[in-house]
């Protein structure tokens, strides 16, 4: 199920299920995590997409909402959400998918899964 999303491109405001293969990385997080059982928060920011541009809605702001909505933990579980740098240097959302491993957009623009030791050291976000 999860295998699905890995190679997607990124694309503001596409939806990994919209058919189109092109997600962005709130997009991907939020399906990851409706996959897993766990609170989608993609319907409750959709309103972002049809009034903002790409490059009025930095990764900041999407982390600003995220934190607004969960807690801070230490130790990683699966559907954690947590902060990685992005292919543009900017800051994309990332989700725990295993004791090891997370999905994100990776360096090449595409849906890449990779050990997330690589990339966060202890600042996950839980939501429920």
């Amino acid at each position: 199920m999860l295998n699905d999303l890995i190679g997607l491109q990124y694309k503001w405001g596409a939806h990994p299920m919209d058919g189109s293969g092109f997600t962005d990385c709130f997009a991907l997080s939020m399906e990851v995590r409706r996959m897993l059982g766990l609170h989608d928060f993609y319907p409750e920011f959709k309103w972002v997409y049809d009034l903002y541009e790409e490059e009025k809605v930095g990764g900041l702001q999407v982390l600003k909402w995220i934190r607004a909505r969960s807690e801070r933990i230490k130790q990683p579980r699966v559907g954690a959400l947590f902060r990685a740098s992005s292919f543009s240097g900017s800051i994309a959302l990332a989700t725990v998918i295993s004791d090891d491993r997370a999905i994100m957009i990776g360096p090449g623009k595409r849906v890449i899964a990779m050990p997330f030791a690589n990339v966060v050291k202890g600042k996950f976000h839980w939501a429920k």
